[in-house]
């Protein structure tokens, strides 16, 4: 499954030029964004001990890889995964958008999104804490 809205950096160099450009966006080393990848897979993976929701349209989202993944929305406890992933500075606004699963116009989830990345950069949270990026968080279609 792939998060619509969001995307969390590399956590490793299987695609380097995907990993180089998110090492750009988020202004830290090659490095940095792996191990702030390896930090989102680990957020998931301990989120999702818990119940969770899952909305998909069956979307296709296989990107490079010849794995079968769709785009969807996942709700842990009540929360987004996408806001908890941005929140934690461990994803920014970016990629794939549709009407949100309880009806939120997409413009209204995005700038939710936008919302908690800017405030993760400027409390320096997860990948965050190291960036040498602007202060604004640009609008990522």
């Amino acid at each position: 499954m792939r998060l619509y809205f969001v995307d969390a950096p590399e956590s490793n160099l299987r695609y380097p030029e995907r990993t180089r450009e998110q090492s750009e966006y988020f202004g830290v080393t090659l490095d940095e964004t792996m191990r702030a990848g390896r930090q989102a897979t680990t957020l998931v993976r301990e989120r999702l001990r818990t119940p969770f929701v899952v909305w998909t349209r069956w979307a296709s989202a296989a990107g490079r890889t010849k794995t079968p993944r769709y785009y969807g929305f996942v709700e842990v406890q009540g929360r987004s995964l996408a806001e908890l992933l941005v929140s934690a500075g461990l994803a920014r606004t970016k990629g794939v958008t549709a009407t949100g699963p309880t009806g939120q116009p997409s413009p209204v989830v995005r700038d939710t999104l936008q919302a908690l990345e800017r405030t993760a950069r400027q409390h320096k949270r997860g990948i965050w804490a190291t960036s040498t990026a602007g202060p604004t968080v640009q609008a990522t279609p």
